[in-house]
């Protein structure tokens, strides 16, 4: 039985259903102006691939459903901050476990 490395292809289809950290501040981000490459760069994609990824994020389903979604002001303002909950929670659990 032959073992065989997982290609970039699989890999992005093995991930197509995760919802990550990333893609939600590119969200959060992208319904502040609808611009996809200072989105990714506000979201902290590098400058050399914010626009090519920019662009496929917005292409994404799940990305794509929740741009979709009507948020007003309040709403828009709720996700910013959960989002930046989120993060402080990620930057706790990266300290207990020792990961920097």
């Amino acid at each position: 039985m032959r073992i065989r490395q997982m290609g970039f292809s699989s890999k992005l289809k093995a991930h197509k259903n995760i919802f990550t950290l990333e893609t939600l501040k590119f969200i959060s981000e992208f319904l502040v102006d609808e611009n996809a490459r200072l989105a990714a760069l506000r979201s902290g994609i590098p400058e050399a691939y914010a626009s090519r990824y920019g662009q496929w994020l917005k292409k994404h389903h799940m990305v794509k459903a929740a741009l979709e979604t009507e948020l007003d002001e309040r709403e828009l303002r709720q996700l910013r901050n959960l989002v930046l909950e989120i993060e402080m929670k990620m930057e706790t659990c990266k300290s207990l476990l020792g990961i920097e």
